[in-house]
């Protein structure tokens, strides 16, 4: 299947979904492509991304999130029959911010072992206060009955994780 029409030439991943790049590929579709990272944090960690090049989470069409957990349960069943390891991370970084290196949508299956590299990986602090909590659940309440919990069509037009301004006034 030709995917030139839907790939970034300045993207790693989209060059290695178009066959134009080097990769260890695990597990291929129609719409997704499993495949090793240059430097895996452990054995059995794997890379699973949508073969359209979607620069990031907030522009993941349901079709294609619907694709890409299907692969991603099938790649973290065959890490765990072939590596057996104690524990299991799925971890998708959106954003810069949120150490997001390579800028296509990419989701982290990552084999688990006790005192592996990876450590832990929430960092300890205090609890949020529960008067934070009761505002945070009602901020994200109103986001979703106001219908922000889809795609918006300029993100499902191409231009994936901008926010429009009512987004950013929900941030706040």
């Amino acid at each position: 299947m030709d995917h030139s029409a839907t790939e970034d030439s300045d993207c790693a991943f989209c060059r290695i979904a178009a066959g134009s790049a080097f990769a260890r590929i695990i597990h291929e579709d129609q719409d997704t492509l499993a495949f090793l990272p240059l430097r895996p944090v452990t054995s059995g960690h794997a890379l699973v991304i949508p073969r359209r090049h979607i620069r990031d989470l907030w522009g993941l069409d349901e079709a294609t999130a619907t694709a890409l957990t299907r692969s991603v349960l099938r790649v973290a069943h065959a890490v765990r029959a072939a590596f057996r390891p104690t524990g299991l991370n799925v971890v998708n970084s959106a954003g810069a911010s949120a150490t997001q290196s390579v800028m296509h949508l990419h989701v982290h299956v990552v084999a688990r072992y006790e005192g592996d590299r990876m450590g832990n990986f929430w960092p300890p602090s205090p609890p949020m206060e529960p008067t934070g909590l009761d505002a945070a659940a009602e901020q994200l309440r109103l986001a979703v009955r106001a219908g922000r919990g889809r795609p918006s069509a300029e993100q499902q037009d191409g231009q994936e994780g901008e926010m429009s301004g009512a987004e950013t006034a929900v941030e706040q």
